[in-house]
């Protein structure tokens, strides 16, 4: 009897134990998720499905890498895109993660037509992903020397270089900073052929924090935070134009005046050669 009252204890004891763990679990259903995503240049075989994680990607030019497009959050939470590489550093797909408070969602994108193994010497950085960081100026095919401008209090960088060349590779790079340091990053991105191309990007900080970049970002209209952080762009610019332009206004009547006032071809106190 007192083995069958025990047995009893424990199964009870192990239930409520149970009930009580999932009970502390928050519902899958209040996880973020991610509604949709698109890609440059490529399109998701049998379109995106929110209950997927896994997909295959037909990419529209073979030989250059796509690019995160667009998308959008159920949620409360940071969206990082990465490429997933082979052994020889060759992209093979996209990889997600969607990062919360309490966990991440991974999703992979494949590419099922991914372009056989070409050699060529193209070394072109395509864009910079860098969640809080914009590139100025635009990244070209000429330049190596940019700017990446980050939030005043943003104390790590994450950096993901996107090559023109899906073959090329450049790696990754995660860099902890203090909050007044502005350094030169250093990127080599190295072409099919073995030959390689050095970046250089010269940090510097705006005047906005991390959350108001975020608030910004949000906005369906945001196009860029740099907006009215730029020397150009800031009342004291255009004061100092004005009190250029005015300056040089100022010159050019003194100029005249003193021309007028000081040279003169004539003395006055000569007669007039002509006059009778």
């Amino acid at each position: 009897m007192k083995k069958t009252l025990v047995a009893i204890c424990v199964v009870i004891t192990t239930f409520f134990s149970s009930f009580t763990a999932l009970a502390n679990v928050a519902p899958i259903s209040n996880a973020p998720y991610l509604e949709s995503v698109t890609f440059e240049n490529a399109t998701i075989e049998g379109g995106f499905d929110k209950n997927k994680t896994v997909y295959n990607i037909e990419l529209n030019n073979p030989s250059n890498s796509p690019l995160l497009k667009d998308y959008s959050v159920n949620g409360k939470a940071k969206l990082f895109m990465t490429y997933d590489y082979d052994d020889s550093n060759h992209q093979k797909g996209i990889i997600l993660t969607l990062s919360f408070e309490n966990g991440s969602i991974i999703y992979t994108f494949n590419y099922s037509n991914a372009v056989d193994y070409k050699v060529t010497n193209n070394a072109n950085l395509a864009a910079l992903g860098c969640d809080y960081g914009e590139v100025q100026p635009k990244l070209n095919k000429e330049d190596t020397n940019y700017k990446l401008y980050i939030p005043s209090d943003l104390t790590t960088i994450s950096i993901m270089p996107i090559t023109e060349d899906v073959n090329a590779y450049c790696a990754p790079l995660n860099i902890e900073l203090n909050q007044d340091q502005e350094p030169e990053i250093k990127m080599t991105v190295k072409a099919s052929d073995g030959s390689t191309k050095n970046y250089k990007f010269k940090v510097k900080r705006i005047e906005k924090t991390v959350e108001q970049v975020d608030e910004e970002m949000k906005q369906e209209d945001y196009v860029s935070f740099l907006d009215g952080e730029m020397f150009h762009q800031k009342p004291a610019f255009f004061v100092i134009i004005g009190a250029v332009i005015v300056g040089i206004i100022v010159i050019i009547v003194l100029a005249i005046v003193t021309k007028r006032y000081i040279i003169s071809p004539y003395d006055n106190d000569e007669k007039n050669f002509y006059s009778k």
